[in-house]
């Protein structure tokens, strides 16, 4: 498969997604369907159970594990519909609905489905797993983690490790701190990026990105709360277990490494005493400790698109800028065009819809009568006709691979605009190149993150954590892009790219919505059906 896998060993061994490659608010509930419903039969078993649904202030449950499942029946040959994450706490019943392959009981969870105590699980809200990994993602922004690229092969430490053993496990370290020392300011310089941009509830942008970042400590910029002492989980020797897939033995100073360039998301900075040679190091969101002096910064792109129809005035057709160069504009005597001025990179254009070919190139005419180059845009125009299923409020997405713009509709609505990055092989066979699939197909599965393999840059590093994956046919799917700022021309592997930004909005307007504190949700007849996704040339 030429699109983005899951990476499993992002999962617990027990939770296998089905995906090949890698809003309203999404607290409000409302968007859900009816979640405390009546038995009904479930497509691949017996009904599924009628049960109330937990109260909102009553007593929770919290995962303990990477990934906890979520079940359509309490039977772990039932349906998933999502997953809680390790530190996610969720209301629960107060009496388990039955023991049936779940000793410590199959409890009900809001707003539905259940999950098992036990292994993955626990009603001991501070459960050493839930204290440590207390700091939720944060669905409010483009980036719900901090970032970082990995600039040289790292050790995944399991504890904070002596000066001597980063010796041991580091290649060549005193020369890597010697220039780590006298180039820190540099090697932790960053931009203005995803999370600078200014957002309402639902995550349209609500003002420009600023001139300059935020000042922010090294513990801030690593994913720390400005807090430098070593957390207590690692003060002495570890006092949480090992949560990734990579086995290590008890004894074990490291899990397994990290390559270069591999993307990680991370959770907490510290800074421990002389004896780990006060060196920083980064937390990331499996639990594993990575020098921070082997990472670099990422922050993601400030672009995104439009909303329709709103206070800016936005209608289709329009197109952004695609040039770096810029677009230049012309006037059109007769069939000669006359350049005039030029148009900055990614500025938002309103077209009359009009168009001519002059010498085998295509002009598209701008509102203010000047004309462009089709080449030097991406252009999001509405169909002709629209498709059998845009009526009344449905949620349905138009992408085009030409074009490279994607448009959220309601129905005959539309609502959005951006560009994306599809497949760079255009509008070959995905079955033998690395292009986007085409068709119309459902959203099946939202992950707030998830780890995708290397196929996305070549097969040359990880990328963990990707923010807003929705997958929609096998393993393709649509995501937040943190490593790159190219959109609006065709990159991927196959999967389809969006800024942080757009990325993010798309996340929490598609159906089916999460629900509160879960990690992942799936489409399913409790959670509801997911989004149409309609993928064209």
């Amino acid at each position: 498969m030429n699109a983005l896998r899951i990476a499993l060993l992002s999962f617990a061994p027990g939770l296998m997604l089905a995906a090949a490659g890698a809003c309203s608010s999404v607290h409000d509930q409302t968007q859900l369907p009816a979640l405390a419903a009546t038995a009904s039969a479930g497509p691949d078993g017996p009904p599924i159970p009628d049960v109330p649904m937990p109260a909102a202030n009553g007593p929770k449950l919290v995962s303990t594990a990477l990934t906890t499942p979520i079940y359509e029946r309490p039977d772990t040959g039932s349906k998933k519909i999502g997953y809680l994450r390790v530190g996610g706490a969720v209301p629960r019943a107060k009496e388990p609905y039955s023991r049936e392959g779940c000793p410590d009981g199959w409890y009900p969870i809001r707003p539905t489905g259940f999950v098992c105590v036990g292994p993955n699980a626990s009603l001991d809200l501070n459960h050493p797993l839930a204290r440590a990994f207390g700091k939720r993602p944060d669905l409010t922004k483009a980036l719900p983690y901090r970032y970082a690229f990995v600039r040289a092969i790292a050790p995944n430490y399991l504890r904070v490790p002596k000066k001597a053993e980063q010796h041991q496990y580091e290649f060549k370290l005193d020369i890597h701190l010697r220039s780590y020392r006298k180039l820190a300011k540099t090697w932790n310089e960053y931009g203005v990026g995803s999370n600078d941009v200014p957002l309402d509830k639902n995550g349209v942008a609500t003002g420009p990105a600023p001139a300059q970042p935020p000042e922010l400590s090294e513990n801030l910029l690593y994913g720390g709360d400005g807090n430098d002492t070593v957390p207590w989980y690692l003060d002495g020797e570890r006092k949480i277990p090992h949560l990734a897939a990579y086995k290590a033995p008890g004894y074990a100073v490291i899990a397994g490494r990290v390559a270069r360039h591999t993307g990680l998301a991370l959770i907490h900075s510290f800074l421990p005493g002389p004896e780990a040679d006060e060196r920083r190091m980064a937390v990331t969101t499996d639990g594993r400790l990575v020098p921070a002096s082997k990472l670099k910064p990422n922050v993601g792109s400030t672009w995104h698109g439009v909303p329709l129809g709103g206070a800016e005035g936005y209608a289709l057709p329009l197109a952004f800028v695609t040039e770096r160069a810029g677009a230049p504009t012309h006037t059109i005597d007769g069939v000669v065009p006359t350049k005039t001025g030029s148009i900055p990179w990614r500025t938002t254009l309103a077209l009359t819809g009009n168009s001519k070919m002059l010498f085998k190139t295509r002009f598209v005419e701008l509102k203010d009568g000047t004309w462009v180059r089709s080449d030097d845009l991406a252009t999001a125009a509405r169909p002709t006709s629209l498709p059998a299923f845009a009526k009344g409020n449905q949620k349905w997405i138009d992408l085009s691979i030409v074009s490279q713009t994607i448009v959220a509709y309601e129905g005959e609505r539309p609502v959005y605009v951006t560009m994306v990055s599809s497949g760079r092989d255009g509008l070959n066979d995905p079955k033998t190149t690395k292009s986007t699939v085409r068709g119309t197909f459902k959203v099946r599965e939202k992950h707030v993150t998830t780890t995708m393999d290397a196929n996305e840059v070549d097969n040359k590093f990880e990328l963990r954590d990707v923010p807003w994956v929705q997958y929609f046919e096998a393993g393709y799917a649509l995501h937040a892009a943190y490593w790159h700022d190219d959109f609006g021309k065709p990159r991927s592997h196959g999967c389809v790219n969006l800024s942080p930004i757009d990325a993010h909005w798309f996340f929490l307007w598609s159906t089916p919505s999460l629900p509160t504190d879960w990690h992942a949700v799936y489409g399913s007849q409790k959670t509801g059906e997911g989004t149409i996704v309609y993928i064209h040339p």
